[in-house]
């Protein structure tokens, strides 16, 4: 008998080791988290569920420009998940081999924010037409620089900004910095900016979906999240549209 449970317990030693590796360099409790910069303070919740259904995970978030994301994974970065503002730059993602069956999650869509007391007096998109205007959109290849040509697009002009940012949290900093009258972000974004900013709807602006893409097993749990009914009632608290 008491061979016997020596025989057990070196299978256990042998065995548990294996059962906590859902992929080669991290375990399931620890994950990256890819993400569009216009979900920075919505993930920080997001994150809090997860630990907290998940004791001791630890979650790494990095944020930045959808299209760079999914440049970085091309480039070899390793992670567990990829959250992208637009389908489309998901779409390139998949079809590179960085990302496989993504689900959308939620949806946003662009508003036009301008400092407090509206110096530039901008009243529509037509304000980012117009050459010399101290306007700032997000880079073309970005989702919010794409969904900005589809609204200018709309109303039969061409985009003139005096700058264009590298991502929507850069475009919507140019404008409480003071260094521009307007700028094209989500509505999440504007919200978060608080009274520092004043916002104006754009009826002709195209609806953003986000899709999500578990890269690993071990991001699975975290997309199940955002796409269950606990992530999305975060979504919808910070002003995300549902899918």
């Amino acid at each position: 008998m008491k061979h016997l449970s020596l025989v057990a317990l070196a299978a256990l030693v042998v065995v548990a080791p294996l059962a906590g590796c859902a992929r080669e360099d991290a375990s399931p409790q620890s994950i990256r988290v890819l993400a569009a910069a216009s979900l920075v303070d919505v993930l920080k919740p997001m994150v809090a569920a997860y630990r907290q259904a998940n004791p001791g995970a630890k979650v790494q978030v990095d944020t930045g420009a959808s299209s760079a994301l999914v440049q970085k994974l091309r480039s070899g970065a390793k992670a567990d998940v990829l959250i992208t503002a637009d389908e489309a730059t998901m779409s390139k993602a998949v079809a590179g081999g960085v990302a496989r069956d993504p689900r959308v999650v939620a949806t946003n869509r662009l508003v036009i924010v301008v400092p407090k007391g509206n110096p530039g007096k901008v009243t529509d998109v037509r304000f980012f037409t117009v050459a010399g205007n101290r306007s700032v959109v997000c880079a073309r290849e970005v989702p919010c620089g794409a969904a900005a040509e589809k609204a200018i697009a709309a109303v039969g002009g061409t985009l003139h900004p005096i700058s264009r940012a590298t991502d929507v949290r850069a475009a919507l900093g140019s404008v409480t910095s003071g260094e521009a009258d307007a700028a094209l972000v989500y509505a999440t974004d504007a919200a978060s900016a608080g009274d520092r900013v004043e916002t104006i709807a754009i009826p002709e602006a195209p609806i953003n979906r986000y899709p999500a893409s578990a890269l690993t097993d071990a991001g699975r749990g975290f997309v199940d999240l955002l796409a269950g009914p606990n992530g999305q009632r975060i979504f919808r608290e910070a002003g995300f549209g549902l899918p």
